[in-house]
């Protein structure tokens, strides 16, 4: 006669299998949320990093222009307050008119020039640390020589509220 203690397993009950397979369904549904999410972030990160890249790029550009020396940097006046708008495909290439059919993510730029020659540019007197309305290097007489300019690059992100925004600045001097 055989021992009770070493008879045979006759299998799995059907417990056990859906105790496993809602254990398997459990984990495969987190993994899929998880995915969800990080292609999710993925986008917006790349969204994040396009308007960056386009605020690098205005910033270059004016910083290219330079500083006139007389009177200081009153060639970037015209700037202050300017705002344009791109769009980017889904090729990533930029246009200044939005494309017919395609889809494309809008982007708005806006500069602000801050400098003392530019009446009223400096809002709400804050003039930044260090100021802009400082004398260059203890030199006297030399206020006024120095220009704020800031890009903000602005987006609408599906999903999220407000408008998300990127801001780059630099100072400029002759």
């Amino acid at each position: 006669m055989i021992s009770p203690r070493f008879k045979a397993s006759r299998g799995v009950t059907l417990l056990e299998v859906l105790a496993t397979m809602a254990v398997m369904l459990v984990g495969i549904a987190a993994v899929m949320t998880l995915v969800t999410q990080i292609s999710a972030s993925n986008r917006r990160t790349l969204t994040a990093t396009q308007a960056q890249l386009i605020a690098e790029r205005t910033l270059e550009n004016i910083s290219g222009m330079g500083c006139s020396a007389t009177p200081p940097c009153a060639n970037l006046i015209p700037l202050d307050g300017q705002r344009t708008s791109l769009w980017q495909t889904a090729g990533g290439e930029l246009k200044t008119a939005a494309p017919a059919g395609d889809v494309a993510r809008q982007y708005e730029v806006a500069v602000d020039v801050d400098s003392p020659v530019l009446v009223g540019s400096i809002e709400d007197g804050a003039a930044g640390f260090p100021p802009v309305n400082r004398d260059l290097g203890g030199a006297a007489g030399t206020s006024g020589n120095i220009a704020n300019v800031r890009v903000s690059v602005s987006w609408v992100e599906p999903g999220r509220t407000g408008r998300q925004v990127v801001v780059l600045q630099t100072r400029m001097a002759p």
